[in-house]
């Protein structure tokens, strides 16, 4: 079985000490993106009249991410209970009809 190739790229987000990253070779390009799109919405909020930190910007991007991660876990977690109720009242239904 092959193993997947690893690329280590460097990360640099925010002005931040760049870092290496190993990720998987079919991935660097995903990776890049989300890359694009922080540093992206860091420079936003970091630049005008009402301009963050660096630091803060970062901060608060980072916690939109977080709240959208934790949103989108939450409503799968909850389709995923829905789906299973779904499933074993179809199973009820269906006792005795062989």
């Amino acid at each position: 079985m092959n193993e997947p190739k690893e690329h280590r790229i460097t990360i640099k987000i925010a002005g931040v000490e760049p870092f290496k990253l190993p990720v998987p070779e079919d991935e660097e390009s995903f990776y890049r993106l989300v890359i694009g799109r922080i540093n992206s919405n860091v420079d936003r909020l970091s630049y005008g009249v009402n301009a963050d930190s660096r630091a803060v910007a970062l901060a608060k991007v980072t916690l939109y991410y977080a709240t959208m991660l934790y949103r989108q876990t939450n409503l799968i977690n909850s389709q995923s209970e829905l789906l299973e109720d779904f499933e074993k009242r179809i199973d009820r239904l269906l006792e005795g009809t062989d």
